[in-house]
C-alpha cells in the first residue's frame, strides 16, 4: 500500500492545466488594469483569496517556544498531513525541532526536513505532527509562465510573533521580473516574512519569499519550481549540500540581486500612474493641507469642520509649534495660518484652528469595515497621484514602544514621613538618580531634590509619576515644582525620548528597513494596517476606499511594509474630546459624519 504522505505529496506536485497561459501576458488576466471597475474586480478576488489562504500560512519558531528565544519565520502548509514549505535560512538543516503556530493559535511540533540556502536557492521543508487533524493546505503552482506585471499576494508574520495569536499579514504587489533562479516583486516583505508564500490569483504558491532590498518595492523570492525539483530529496531529509542529483549550481553562490532603479516599468509605480485614482480621492484631497516648515512640507493636516478646525499628527509638527503660529498650504497653493488648540498624546493627534479657512471639510465614514486585500488609497498633495495600498489585516494592535515614549529621566523613591511633614504635603518623591542627557538633567533637576508636583498635580508614588508622564507626548513642556533645601523651585522640562543605553542617535529602526519611519509609530491601540507607501511627512491625511469614503487617518509609517492609520471612529471620538476640552464645540456636527453602508 502506498503511504498517505506519498499520495498527498504526489497530488501537491501536480500542476493545474490552466497554470500557464490563458491568453494573457502571464498567469492572470489583470495585465493592464485601466479602470476603477477593473480594480474593484481585482479587489474582490484579492479579498476572497485572503480569506481562503490565510489559514494555510503558519508562524515557525526554531529553538524556542512562545515565550522563549530562538529564531522565527513563516511557512505555508502544502499537504493536509502537515508538510510545510519555507526558506532554507529559516529551517537551517535537516533534523531540527520546530514549534509552529497555526492561524487559529493552535501550536504543533515538528522537525525540519531537507533544506537549501545557497545564493538565490533558499527553500526547504518541515514536517509537522498534526496530532491526527487535517490541516488547511495551499496548492503548489508553477513559477513557469510568471511574467512582469502578474499580481501576487505575499503573506507572512512580519516583525515576528505577535503578542496575541492572529493570522498572517497580507501584502499585495506585482512581479517585477522572473527567471529560473529568482523572482523579484514589489509586495513589501520584512524580517519575519522569510519562508512565507507568494500566491498567484489562482491561490497557488508560486514562490517562497526570502529577502528584501532597501526600498519597500525591492523584494526577492525563490521560484516554486526550484523547490519542486528537490521535493522528494528534501522529504527524505537530504539537505542540498548532500545531494548528488540536482547538485548545487555554483553560479548561485554569492549572487547579487539587481533591482531596476526606481522600480520596474511593470511594477506598482506604473500602476499608480496609470489608474484614475485621483477621481476617487478628489473629495478627500480637497480637505488636505501641508503644514510647512519653511519651504518644506512637514506633515499633512485634514480639515474637519466649517469652523476651520483640522487634525494632524502631533509629533511631526515643526519645532516651536507650542504657543506659536503654524503656516499651512493647500493643494492650490493657498496659504493659511493656524495654531494648536489641543491634542491627544497617546494617539499623537493635534487639532489646529485655521484662520479664515476656505477648504471643504472632510466627511468621515463611521463604522467602515476593512478586510485584508481591500484597496485603500492615500490622497497626496503636489503632482503625485494617490498612493495605492491594500489592507493587511482587519485591525492590528499598536502597543506603545517604551523607547519612543515620553521620558523625564529620573529615578525616585517616596519621600519620608519627616520630609512630608517638613514640606507640609501629603505626597512627594525624592530624586535618587538623574539620567545623563535626559529632560530632567536639562531642566536642572538634581539628586536629592524632592518632586512636589508636575503641571500642578501632586505625584503620588512612582507609578503615579509614570502615569502622568505616559499621558504626555514627546516634545511636551511640563512644569515641575521642586523642593531643594529651603527653596521651592519652579522648573520646566521638555519631555524627550529615552536616551539609548548603547549609544547611537536614537532614531527609529525596525526590521530590515533603511527607509524613513515615523518617530512616534506605536502606542495607538487598534490601527488599520495597509501596504501603501506613505512617508512620515505624508501622515496626517485621510485614507479612502474605492467608494471614495474617508475611513481613516494615516498616523505613522511603521516599517518598510506598513503604514498604520487610525479608524474614522477613533479620530472622530478623539477630536470631539479635544474640542470639548478646548471649549470650542459641544458635539461633532452631524454634517461631518456619514455612516458606512450596511
Amino acid at each position: 500500500m502506498i503511504p498517505l504522505t506519498v499520495i498527498l505529496l504526489t497530488a501537491a506536485l501536480q500542476t493545474s492545466s490552466a497554470a500557464v497561459g490563458d491568453g494573457t501576458r502571464g498567469q492572470d488576466p489583470f495585465d493592464d488594469v485601466a479602470s476603477i471597475a477593473e480594480l474593484r474586480t481585482l479587489e474582490g478576488q484579492l479579498r476572497a483569496l485572503a480569506v481562503q489562504l490565510r489559514p494555510t500560512v503558519v508562524l515557525i519558531r526554531i529553538g524556542g517556544g512562545r515565550m522563549s528565544g530562538g529564531s522565527t519565520g513563516t511557512g505555508v502548509v502544502i499537504t493536509s498531513d502537515g508538510l510545510v514549505a519555507t526558506c532554507g535560512h529559516v529551517g537551517g538543516r535537516a533534523g531540527v525541532r520546530v514549534n509552529v503556530t497555526l492561524s487559529d493559535g493552535t501550536e504543533l511540533r515538528g522537525r525540519t526536513l531537507g533544506q537549501a540556502n545557497i545564493g538565490t536557492l533558499d527553500c526547504g521543508l518541515i514536517q509537522l505532527n498534526t496530532e491526527g487533524r487535517d490541516l488547511p493546505c495551499a496548492p503548489l503552482g508553477t513559477s513557469t509562465g510568471l511574467a512582469a506585471g502578474d499580481w501576487l499576494l505575499a503573506m507572512g508574520f512580519t516583525q515576528g510573533p505577535p503578542e496575541e495569536p492572529r493570522p498572517s499579514l497580507v501584502r499585495v504587489g506585482r512581479v517585477l521580473s522572473n527567471s529560473r533562479t529568482e523572482m523579484l516583486f514589489d509586495a513589501p516583505i520584512d524580517a519575519g516574512d522569510s519562508g512565507g508564500p507568494s500566491f498567484n490569483l489562482r491561490g497557488e504558491v508560486v514562490a517562497i519569499n526570502s529577502r528584501c532590498g532597501q526600498s519597500p518595492w525591492e523584494n526577492a523570492a525563490t521560484p516554486i519550481d526550484r523547490l519542486r525539483e528537490r521535493m522528494w530529496e528534501f522529504r527524505d531529509g537530504i539537505d542540498e549540500e548532500m545531494m548528488t542529483l540536482n547538485a548545487p549550481d555554483v553560479s548561485d553562490r554569492g549572487v547579487r540581486t539587481n533591482f531596476a532603479r526606481g522600480g520596474s516599468n511593470n511594477g506598482r509605480m506604473a500602476v499608480q500612474r496609470g489608474l484614475p485614482f485621483d477621481e476617487v480621492a478628489a473629495s478627500a484631497r480637497a480637505s488636505m493641507l501641508n503644514v510647512m516648515d519653511g519651504k518644506a512640507a512637514r506633515v499633512c493636516a485634514t480639515v474637519i469642520d466649517a469652523d476651520g478646525h483640522a487634525v494632524t499628527k502631533r509629533s511631526q509638527l515643526p519645532v516651536g509649534w507650542q504657543g506659536g503660529v503654524l503656516q499651512l498650504e493647500s493643494a492650490a497653493g493657498e496659504r493659511f495660518s493656524a495654531r494648536v488648540i489641543g491634542s491627544d498624546g497617546p494617539l499623537d493627534l493635534a487639532v489646529l484652528k485655521i484662520d479664515n479657512c476656505t477648504l471643504t471639510p472632510i466627511t468621515w465614514t463611521r463604522g467602515a469595515h476593512v478586510e485584508p486585500g481591500q484597496v485603500l488609497l492615500t490622497p497626496r498633495l503636489g503632482q503625485r497621484s494617490a498612493a495605492l495600498g491594500f489592507a493587511a489585516i482587519e485591525s492590528r494592535a499598536s502597543d506603545r514602544d517604551w523607547s519612543a515614549s515620553p521620558f523625564l529621566g529620573v529615578q525616585t523613591a517616596p519621600a519620608t514621613a519627616q520630609e512630608l511633614e517638613d514640606l507640609e504635603v501629603s505626597s512627594a518623591l525624592k530624586v535618587e538618580v538623574v539620567v545623563a542627557g535626559s529632560a530632567a538633567e536639562v531642566a536642572g533637576i538634581q539628586v536629592g531634590d524632592v518632586l512636589l508636583s508636575l503641571d500642578g498635580k501632586s505625584v503620588g508614588g512612582r507609578m503615579g509619576l509614570r502615569r502622568v508622564i505616559a499621558d504626555r507626548s514627546v516634545g511636551d513642556h511640563v512644569a515641575l515644582e521642586v523642593s531643594r533645601g529651603t527653596e521651592v523651585l519652579h522648573l520646566e522640562a521638555t519631555l524627550a525620548k529615552r536616551v539609548p543605553s548603547g549609544g547611537g542617535n536614537g532614531g527609529p529602526s525596525r526590521g530590515n528597513t533603511t527607509t524613513a519611519i515615523s518617530d512616534i509609530s506605536t502606542g495607538f491601540g487598534s490601527v488599520l494596517a495597509h501596504d501603501g507607501i506613505v512617508w512620515p511627512e505624508q501622515c496626517g491625511g485621510p485614507i479612502v476606499n474605492l467608494d471614495g469614503q474617508a475611513v481613516g487617518l494615516n498616523i505613522a509609517r511603521f516599517d518598510r511594509t506598513a503604514t498604520h492609520a487610525l479608524s474614522a471612529d477613533t479620530v472622530m471620538d478623539a477630536v470631539d474630546k479635544i474640542l470639548f476640552s478646548a471649549g470650542t464645540v459641544e458635539t461633532r456636527p452631524a454634517s461631518a459624519v456619514s455612516p458606512a453602508p450596511r
